[in-house]
């Protein structure tokens, strides 16, 4: 009370510098005492601090009996044991690879009267540490198109032969004819043979240039792989060893087009046109990828985390929707031969399905409204379908409370169809697509859903690995007791560069007894809030 009569005694009989001293060394005693109740009230005592972590979700076990047909279980499981990896690694890739090489030659038709069609080329990777056999485990499958690409190569040495002898022969029918015309050109009043020379000329049919049938690209610009689709409307595989190379060159300044070229791919069924000043224009009718790699954990927690970071979630990272990340197998010495005929019906399955014909193997054929040969689900696989779709809508995606989960569900209409067209045709079926191939592809949904919130989590993991590292900062002495958010920000470590960065490893500090926060007045009256730091972490730094 004697403070404020002061105050107002001051204020009649003084000047406004007075007044404003006056403020400031109330504040200031404000502020002291605020100093001594944290001196000597609640943290007098701090709890030892506790140690950062995160718990990702476990992967889901791998069951191939119910997840494949027995020839490509048998495959996958004998792989993976003489490796020994993951079979998820194994089977994830061969489920893309056969869905590449089938690409838009057909897809499915998952409604009876609409007019949507499925193709079953696929999005997806294989998460693990460099010693988890990433490399090797994707080198079982891929030599496979390794295989079908070195055939075609041979075939392409062939036809260019043929090429060569057809051009040399329409060369010398043009140069004929070109003869006669002239012949006829200097005759008085041969019209007859100008015309008859006419005819022939436009009769001739120069040969087609023979194109390289192509199934996979490993390193190549969109311009490039535009070029390759062009003479490739069924589609390609895009393999990348490490996949962060691919994802990371779609964010660069000026790339903005191949994101674009990429995401249009996924859908598998539209047209694209290339436009460049220097290359002229590309029209691809069909624009058609499958894209499969491998990464490492901490790269891609880096990559969801500057996703989730800077709101720039455009679905990319959700298309990726065969990615899995097993627990790692423990290495042992194995050296034995492989399972008699595994490997050579697997070789033999994508023989088959390179050069199949869908029409023959009872897709309807396209129209003027459906573009590509399209199978159907039977009465009981529709019955399927629709029952797993209704509770995709009204149980999954409705109640999801992760966004990003939630858009991952949003595209798993295209993964079940994939799926299910992809294993009725590995099975040699004929004819619609039975319910044994969309039980699989439920099974492989509700597989793959247990990959993703494990794969998702990385984005939590990437906010302790911030924490872990704040807490080491402050344990160097990086800031002092009472700093502020604004403090930290200045400071620009990497996963702090922002208020709303540091404000949640800051929680998460708290959470675990790192930090303590405490709500003050700064010199202009506002409330702020200053954190103090556990002395315990700073024996540990010692």
């Amino acid at each position: 009370m004697n403070n404020m009569t002061d105050f107002n005694d001051l204020h009649l009989s003084a000047g406004p510098d007075a007044v404003k001293e006056c403020i400031d060394s109330a504040i200031n005693s404000i502020a002291a005492c605020a100093s001594d109740t944290r001196a000597t009230g609640q943290f007098d005592t701090w709890s030892t601090p506790q140690e950062i972590k995160t718990d990702l979700p476990l992967a889901p076990a791998f069951d191939a009996k119910t997840l494949l047909p027995a020839t490509l279980a048998d495959f996958v499981l004998d792989e993976a044991d003489r490796m020994p990896c993951s079979p998820d690694y194994i089977a994830a890739a061969l489920i893309v690879c056969l869905g590449s090489v089938i690409g838009a030659r057909c897809g499915i038709k998952p409604k009876r009267r609409d007019d949507w069609i499925v193709t079953p080329n696929l999005f997806g990777g294989i998460v693990g540490d460099p010693s988890s056999k990433k490399s090797p485990a994707l080198g079982t499958v891929t030599r496979f198109l390794d295989r079908l690409e070195a055939k075609e190569a041979e075939k392409l040495e062939n036809a260019k032969k043929i090429f060569a002898a057809e051009t040399a022969a329409f060369e010398a029918h043009q140069s004929a004819v070109k003869a006669s015309m002239k012949k006829a050109a200097g005759g008085k009043g041969d019209h007859l043979k100008m015309n008859a020379a006419i005819a022939d000329l436009q009769d001739l049919q120069a040969p087609e240039e023979p194109k390289e049938r192509r199934f996979k690209s490993n390193d190549s610009t969109v311009e490039k792989l535009g070029d390759l689709l062009v003479h490739n409307p069924q589609g390609m595989l895009v393999y990348r060893d490490e996949l962060i190379g691919l994802l990371a060159s779609w964010e660069k300044e000026g790339k903005e087009g191949d994101k674009a070229f990429y995401l249009e791919g996924w859908n598998g069924t539209g047209s694209f046109n290339i436009d460049r000043i220097g290359r002229g224009s590309l029209h691809i009718k069909n624009l058609c990828i499958s894209v499969f790699g491998g990464i490492q954990p901490e790269l891609l927690e880096r990559y969801l985390a500057g996703i989730t970071n800077s709101l720039d979630n455009d679905g990319r990272i959700q298309r990726f929707q065969v990615m899995v990340y097993p627990n790692a197998v423990p290495w042992e010495w194995r050296d034995r031969y492989p399972v008699k005929g595994a490997r050579e019906a697997v070789r033999d399955l994508f023989d088959r399905l390179a050069v199949f014909d869908p029409v023959q193997d009872g897709a309807t054929p396209n129209d003027d409204f459906v573009k590509l040969p399209h199978f159907c689900f039977d009465d009981a696989a529709q019955d399927i379908f629709v029952e797993w779709c209704t509770e995709l809508h009204t149980v999954h995606i409705a109640h999801e409370q992760n966004p990003l989960m939630q858009q991952h569900f949003g595209k798993f209409e295209k993964l079940f169809c994939s799926i299910a067209l992809i294993l009725h045709l590995a099975e040699g079926s004929i004819g619609p697509v039975t319910a044994n191939s969309a039980l699989r592809a439920a099974a492989w949904c509700e597989y793959l859903t247990g990959h993703a919130r494990r794969i998702y989590g990385l984005v939590e993991a990437a906010k302790v690995t911030t924490a872990r590292m704040v807490s080491r900062r402050l344990a160097e002495g990086k800031l002092e007791d009472g700093f502020t958010v604004r403090d930290m920000v200045r400071k620009q470590w990497s996963g702090v560069t922002t208020a709303l960065q540091a404000e949640s490893a800051l929680a998460i500090l708290e959470g675990n007894g790192h930090v303590q926060s405490q709500d003050g007045i700064n010199t202009l009256g506002r409330p702020t809030v200053r954190y103090y730091i556990n002395p315990q972490i700073k024996k540990v730094a010692k």
